[in-house]
């Protein structure tokens, strides 16, 4: 077909178009497909890029995530492992603060308007008995340590709140109390990135040897204390014994006896966990104390029980040493292995 090349004929425009579409397909075909081919490669090569970085970000995010989480499980483990020693130091003065606040007021704690676990309680968290400070607790209360680890909580960005349920403090041995604290601890990172909220009981063990007996604190107006101090020799073995036993007022355990704790409260009833010591009445007499004739173990001596008592053979030094003697138990002057002075004459 013959095509006119007159550039101004508009017939040969229209001509030119029609014989392009039906002699030049074959070509028009190959570069679509290579301008496709490539558009398709770009696009996976973006996709793969994008996944790439994508993968990269969320990977960076989880190390974060679990750097932020085991920041926050270091922090609470040390300060789970800290606790423990607050206690003891909180538990241990709180004890001190009750002997000095019964020093100061001349009696028993249940006789000046609370009670050993609620004086305790005050004393361990607030630092005070009966609303009034106690110097002892001064920047060593539990609640002092609870804002101290709050606030260092705060400078790697946890938020912290720690809430103290109940404090309990018992008797768990003859020799040794136990001070329990139900906590609640509430630790969040402040990116929102992972937190911690759980409630354990602590629990830390306070040996008495050292304290003061709170008997011999109130009933002899403070002028003759004694510490608590397990005896170094056998009392029952010998007299020899017994009057070094005697002279030191050691203390042994005994089923009969009040145990240190129920001593605060002047419960001198017997308990697993209970105490006792043999008063030395001779040194009663020197403070200008007037020695009671019955039996030296002290929570009879410093009691209102009616008991059968004997100077013992072996203390006439001691002439107002005296034990008891029943059928039943308790029976001390034949625990300790002794003997009435004048085969059982009360003089």
């Amino acid at each position: 077909m013959a095509v006119s090349k007159n550039p101004d004929s508009r017939l040969w425009s229209v001509k030119k178009h029609f014989y392009l579409r039906k002699h030049c397909k074959f070509p028009m075909k190959k570069n679509g497909f290579f301008f496709t081919t490539i558009a398709i490669a770009f696009s996976i090569v973006l996709l793969i890029s994008y996944n790439v970085y994508a993968g990269y970000r969320l990977n960076d995010k989880m190390q974060s995530v679990e750097t932020r989480i085991g920041t926050m499980n270091g922090f609470i483990k040390d300060l789970e492992n800290d606790a423990e020693n607050a206690i003891f130091i909180a538990g241990f003065r709180s004890l001190l603060s009750i002997e000095d606040y019964m020093m100061k007021y001349d009696d028993f704690i249940s006789n000046l308007g609370t009670n050993l676990n609620s004086a305790f309680d005050e004393s361990f968290i607030y630092g005070a008995i009966n609303s009034e400070k106690m110097s002892l607790m001064q920047n060593n209360t539990f609640l002092n340590w609870t804002n101290k680890m709050e606030e260092q909580a705060a400078k790697i960005d946890i938020s912290l709140e720690l809430t103290v349920n109940s404090v309990e403090i018992m008797q768990s041995s003859p020799w040794t109390v136990d001070v329990s604290v139900n906590l609640k601890i509430d630790a969040t990172d402040k990116k929102n990135t992972a937190s911690w909220v759980r409630n354990r009981v602590f629990t830390k063990t306070i040996n008495i040897t050292g304290f003061v007996d709170p008997l011999y604190l109130v009933n002899n107006d403070g002028k003759v204390n004694n510490t608590i101090r397990k005896t170094t020799v056998n009392p029952s073995s010998s007299t020899a014994n017994l009057q070094t036993h005697m002279a030191n007022s050691y203390y042994i355990g005994h089923t009969d006896a009040p145990s240190y704790l129920m001593r605060f409260e002047n419960n001198l009833n017997p308990s697993a966990y209970g105490i006792e010591s043999l008063v030395n009445t001779e040194e009663l007499k020197d403070a200008g104390f007037n020695p009671n004739t019955r039996s030296a173990v002290d929570y009879i001596y410093y009691g209102t029980a009616v008991t059968s008592d004997c100077r013992v053979e072996g203390f006439q030094p001691y002439p107002f040493f005296r034990l008891d003697y029943l059928p039943e138990p308790p029976n001390h002057l034949e625990a300790y292995g002794a003997e009435c002075l004048g085969h059982g004459d009360d003089d």
